[in-house]
Order: structure tokens, then sequence, then C-alpha cells
């Protein structure tokens, strides 16, 4: 069993005490003088700034494993792999699952991925607006998913029209009754 004497615990929460105080204004110095940034790396500092493939693995609706990347698709949030939405009429449909394989459909039907990569999410995949084709010229998958009902607008406002083109049309999952996927995550 360890013991260390009251004077002897005194003095090392001292210490650190003070290790911690001088690390904050190190870091405040370092921020306030350009030394240490808090803006987002740039494209070319930690991540690709592009990823293009003729090979992939689409895990879900919004997340692509390419040329050795994991690939968050950016601006979107899409029905998690085994979520079931349901119809008008209360039968269950595999939303989570269809919203995959229309990615699959995608990329197969034009045989190459492009994404424009544009940073990392808090699980270090690459954060991307792709495309199913060789560049930019080709389908935007996002457009693609958010508007066809497949996927909600989220954590940007990039597809927020797409996303209310869908609902007045009663597209894919807004033709019933689903759970956005975030609120689903929480459930589950």
């Amino acid at each position: 069993m360890l013991f260390i004497a009251t004077s002897s615990l005194a003095t090392f929460l001292l210490s650190l005490r003070q290790v911690v105080v001088v690390g904050l204004i190190a870091s405040f110095v370092g921020i306030a003088t350009g030394m240490i940034s808090l803006s987002p790396a740039k494209a070319d500092d930690d991540f690709p700034s592009a990823v293009s493939a003729s090979a992939w693995r689409v895990v879900d609706g919004d997340t692509i494993h390419a040329s050795g990347h994991k690939i968050r698709l950016l601006g979107i949030d899409t029905p998690e792999i085994n979520q079931m939405c349901q119809t008008k009429t209360g039968a269950e449909w595999p939303c989570g699952k269809m919203a995959r394989d229309l990615v699959v459909g995608l990329l197969d039907a034009q045989g190459a991925l492009w994404c424009r990569i544009t940073g990392r999410d808090r699980y270090q995949r690459l954060l991307g607006q792709c495309f199913a084709g060789r560049d930019e010229n080709g389908l935007d998958i996002q457009h693609m998913l958010v508007r066809s009902g497949f996927a909600v607008a989220e954590y940007a406002k990039t597809y927020r029209a797409q996303e209310s083109a869908a609902k007045r049309g009663e597209q894919g999952f807004w033709r019933g009754a689903f759970l956005r996927p975030k609120d689903w995550r929480r459930l589950h």
C-alpha cells in the first residue's frame, strides 16, 4: 500500500498546481503571439485536399472507406445501418440499409469516387464533399441522398434546400415516420 505523508502530498499538489499554471500561461502567450494557432489545420498539413478512388467500401449512408481513408460525408446525416423507418401505414422498412445501398448504386454506376476534403471529425475520419465520378463534376452524393429523402441536412446549412424539397415531396423517409439519425443514436 502506498502512503504519502500529508506534507509530501501538499508539496506534490502545490508543484502540480504550478505546472498547470505555467502551462496555461505558456499556451496563452503562444496563442497571443501566433506561435500556436486555434484555426483549423490546412488541407496540406495533416489530411489530403482530395481523395479519388476506383474501389471503395460503403460502410453506411454517410461513411465511405476508399484509398486507405475513412471519409465522412460532410453536411448530412443518414439513418444508421440498423435503423428502421415507418411507412404512412406504420410498416417498418430498413431506411439505414437503403441509404447505404443508394450510395453503393451511385458509385457503382459511375465507377469512380472523388471527394474534396476539408478536415477531420472527432473520430479522425476525413470530412469531405463527395461525388460519384472522377472529379467534382460528378454526381454530388450528399445532394442526391438528401434530395431523395435518405439523409437529413445536419451540421451545416449546405443541403437544407434539398431537405425542404424532399420533405415537401414526401421523398424517402419523409413519406412516413422516422427519427432523425442523431436522435435515434441517442436512444440506441
